[in-house]
């Protein structure tokens, strides 16, 4: 596969639900663990039908919820430090987590959607790897 979409999850369970709705729409996809989380990453080609596409997204947003619902399920013990990971895609194909406090994330996430989130942290990363000194006022917006 040359250019591919990607799909993370986190938990099995979804992962199989969202691999069910490729299946069912004749998509081949490739399945794979991502070694820094184990979490199951699903690729397919890209070139989807464009009304395809906007299912697949709003899927995937939904599983991503019920995803992130299960993981959290499955984190609870009462002996443990609650914690929580943001996902960093490096530009040079490197993958990193970055471990924060779950209280700020969730309070984050109480006013922001995950979308913004994402791109809010891509903007950081970006502009850590590929720094500009000059003045902020001077910088065209993002």
């Amino acid at each position: 596969m040359n250019e591919v979409l990607e799909y993370l999850f986190f938990t099995s369970t979804i992962a199989d639900k969202f691999a069910s709705t490729l299946q069912e729409n004749g998509l081949e996809y490739v399945r794979e663990i991502e070694p820094m989380q184990g979490a199951t990453l699903l690729k397919i080609a890209e070139g989807v039908d464009e009304d395809l596409w906007d299912t697949l997204d709003e899927l995937y947003d939904d599983l991503s919820t019920e995803d992130q619902a299960l993981l959290e399920e499955g984190l609870v013990d009462e002996d443990a430090k609650s914690t929580a990971g943001i996902y960093l895609q490096l530009s040079e194909g490197r993958q990193t987590i970055a471990q924060i406090d779950p209280d700020v994330m969730n309070r984050m996430l109480s006013v922001i959607t995950m979308d913004e989130f994402n791109a809010f942290i891509e903007t950081i990363v970006r502009n850590v790897e590929t720094p500009d000194d000059s003045a902020i006022c001077q910088r065209k917006p993002n």
